[in-house]
């Protein structure tokens, strides 16, 4: 087993992309430029060994779903990444071989978004223990929240959901069965999703101007609207005949259980965000879809064809 020291030269000190990195691993802390006129937007992530993802999947699927789903929250803020932290707790059998393949994992997610890896920690613990936190630039003033939805605005959906929640239990059963090449299609696309959830940094941008409120959505769609809901002080009614579901989901599991995993599942991280009518055109030509409307709120936050759902199991509860 390397040093704490040796591992962070050997797996985790590469080149930086990003001119506005000024000092980053190696140092006691990191140095990045903010360019004016813009805004540094920050989260944090943390994810526990088969609470989050299975402990026994292959070490470069977990570090692309830690990495992706920490960088979602950018995407629903708007923002461009620009660099993120990684804090490791690691168990003492922890084997370079793993720390490798993780490391490959992470930089390969790392490239595609564009984001550089500028610091962290490593520690031991009993149990695999990720955190993330991201960072990411905005111009100033512009950057999309939770709080501005307003009464008669629409509600959108980046892309079909249901899809991670789908994949679970196999996944579960068996969590190295994706990179094994299985012969369900199906099953496939769904645990490509939960492993490699798509960040939705593009059109996170592009929604500045158009969207009034926006978030991601990982704890399940009728759970995480009432966040919106509650910030901005409105109703969210969806209508069920217009939510994206996935159709592979549905080729496996069943309309029911489809609509099921939509509604509760999570792990989708697509965003749902609100805008106001007059920009449908602008935003069908981005791909999503229209899924309910912000209404004055009485006394529920979220209705699905406006009838209650607070007596439905609503999506993942962390405690």
């Amino acid at each position: 087993m390397l040093t704490e020291f040796e591992l962070i030269k050997h797996c985790f000190n590469w080149p930086q992309n990003n001119h506005s990195i000024v000092c980053a691993v190696g140092d006691d802390a990191s140095i990045v430029e903010v360019p004016s006129g813009y805004q540094l937007v920050q989260s944090i992530d943390t994810q526990v060994a088969d609470i989050h993802f299975p402990a026994t999947a292959p070490a470069q699927l977990i570090a692309q779903r830690a990495l992706r789903c920490a960088i979602s929250d950018l995407a629903a803020m708007g923002a461009k990444p620009q660099a993120f932290h990684l804090a490791l707790s690691l168990p003492k059998n922890t084997s370079q071989t793993w720390l490798e393949s993780f490391s490959a994992g992470l930089r390969a997610c790392a490239n595609e978004y564009s984001i550089d890896l500028i610091g962290g920690d490593t520690t031991s613990s009993p149990t695999l223990v990720i955190t993330i936190q991201v960072q990411g630039l905005v111009p100033s003033g512009k950057a999309l929240t939770r709080s501005n939805a307003n009464v008669g605005d629409h509600l959108w959906l980046s892309d079909e959901i249901g899809k991670s929640a789908a994949a679970l239990e196999s996944i579960l059963a068996n969590p190295k069965a994706f990179v094994e090449n299985r012969p369900d299609v199906s099953d496939s696309e769904l645990a490509a999703a939960y492993y490699y959830p798509q960040a939705q940094i593009d059109l996170g941008q592009k929604l500045i101007g158009l969207a009034s409120s926006a978030m991601d959505i990982s704890d399940g769609l009728l759970q995480d609207a009432s966040h919106i809901a509650k910030a901005s002080g409105v109703c969210l009614n969806f209508t069920t005949a217009d939510i994206p579901i996935s159709q592979s989901a549905i080729a496996l599991h069943g309309t029911d259980a489809a609509l099921e995993f939509a509604l509760c599942g999570g792990d989708d991280y697509q965003l749902l965000f609100s805008a106001p009518r007059g920009v449908q055109d602008a935003l069908n030509a981005l791909g999503c879809h229209c899924v309910g409307q912000v209404e004055k709120r009485s006394s529920d936050w979220v209705l699905l064809d406006g009838q209650p759902v607070t007596n439905k199991i609503t999506g993942y509860q962390h405690f």
